[in-house]
């Protein structure tokens, strides 16, 4: 019996591990953002962030989540996860921090932050244009905090 206690204990951790965090997703023409308070529609744009509580905020814009975090209305330190829409897959969440980003006018997002996340260099790469920059996610957020 003994033996057994710290398999069940850890089958148990493992358990509670699994079934802890909801996915997150953005309930596209029905969510504010968390920050401008405008509604979330444009699926190649809209972002979510995780605080380590469980906690889901989602952002009309990449730079509406990152003025957010900058304004100290969730501090840094306790966002686990960071979503970015995929621009070559509108509405599909890929983690902010491994995303390839390109900024320039051609991409008009909805607060003008005009940073488009891509998740492949490819997928990148296959939608640069002259006059955008490629990125990776501490130049964007640099980018996206003035």
């Amino acid at each position: 019996m003994k033996r057994s206690l710290p398999l069940l204990a850890l089958l148990f951790s493992i358990a509670l591990f699994a079934c802890g965090q909801p996915e997150v997703r953005i309930d596209f023409g029905k969510a504010e953002c968390a920050h401008c308070r405008m509604n979330v529609v444009d699926k190649q744009f809209g972002a979510a962030l995780v605080t380590l509580k469980g906690r889901q905020y989602v952002f009309d814009d990449i730079a509406c989540m990152v003025h957010f975090v900058e304004a100290g209305t969730v501090a840094e330190g306790q966002v686990a996860a960071w979503h970015v829409c995929d621009h070559a897959a509108p509405g599909t969440l890929i983690d902010a921090t491994t995303a390839f980003y390109l900024h320039g006018p051609a991409f008009r997002s909805p607060m003008r932050g005009d940073v488009a996340a891509f998740a492949s260099e490819a997928a990148r790469d296959k939608a640069r244009s002259d006059g955008t920059e490629a990125l990776d996610w501490s130049a964007a957020r640099r980018q996206l905090a003035h």
